[in-house]
């Protein structure tokens, strides 16, 4: 199974596909359930689950290496660890409930886009480059810290009427839907979300 598997690598590097660990990790089960299949195994065979312990050996074995792109984001850490406090004492100070406490933020999502990094074998010095698709969207998800009130996704998209919605209400989408040219989430939106929909619930 291992041994198909690093063929397998070695192709979807050579075809400029970028593998993660999740995906070589599916592959190897399916390899490995093909090979049960084709030897007619019994079904008392423990199954192979291609764990985090295996996937490290295997790829200690194969001298696999990640292949990076982008940067990471710098993240405001010293806020973020006094912030749970500061809260802590406006929700004692007002004495809200649970059920009163709302979070939300918003994600990009790059829908169209391949993964970041990539496992090549030592031999190789990089894998062949490939220009991502930057078709992306913004959600505002949220919710309260009961967790029983799951607020409707704000979706901002670039197009206000794609083709694929085409004769399709977006008042029966599961999301709040709007648009703007950079489909990202800005004052404005964010104040008509907040009046028009969280202030009514």
């Amino acid at each position: 199974m291992e041994r198909l598997l690093s063929v397998w690598i070695e192709d979807q590097t050579k075809c400029n596909v970028p593998l993660n660990t999740m995906v070589i990790q599916q592959k190897a089960i399916s390899l490995y359930n093909d090979l049960q299949e084709e030897e007619g195994a019994s079904s008392e065979v423990e199954p192979f689950l291609a764990s985090k312990g295996w996937f490290e050996r295997f790829k200690k074995r194969l001298n696999l290496h990640i292949k990076m792109s982008g940067e990471a984001a710098s993240a405001h850490t010293d806020s973020a660890k006094k912030y749970p406090a500061e809260l802590k004492k406006i929700i004692d100070e007002g004495g809200y409930t649970p059920e009163q406490v709302y979070n939300v933020d918003e994600t990009g999502l790059f829908w169209k886009r391949m993964p970041a990094t990539t496992f090549i074998s030592t031999e190789e010095k990089s894998a062949p480059g490939f220009k991502a698709s930057k078709d992306r969207l913004t959600l505002l998800v949220g919710g309260n810290a009961s967790g029983d009130m799951k607020l409707k996704p704000l979706l901002v998209y670039h197009s206000e009427n794609p083709r694929a919605l085409k004769g399709y209400a977006k008042s029966n989408l599961p999301v709040i839907w709007r648009s703007n040219k950079k489909a990202s989430m800005n004052m404005t939106l964010f104040q008509d979300w907040f009046t028009n929909f969280f202030a009514l619930l």
